[in-house]
């Protein structure tokens, strides 16, 4: 993986948990309503899975001088 994919996924990954973010604050304000039965805990989980894997890499790629 070259770091141009690298730094997609993490934006990707940071995006994924902000948006996530948004939609637990939504379901604890409408408990009810259609999106407070998606699984925001396992998305912020997910993104923040993907956004540590993506800067490990990244510095992997620092180190060796591949950036």
């Amino acid at each position: 993986m070259d770091s141009h994919n690298t730094i997609a996924l993490l934006a990707g990954g940071l995006m994924l948990t902000l948006a996530a973010s948004l939609g637990d604050q939504a379901r604890r304000r409408a408990p009810l309503a259609w999106h407070a039965y998606l699984p925001w805990h396992a998305m912020i989980f997910a993104g923040i899975a993907a956004a540590l894997f993506a800067a490990v890499h990244l510095y992997g790629l620092a180190r060796v001088g591949a950036l």
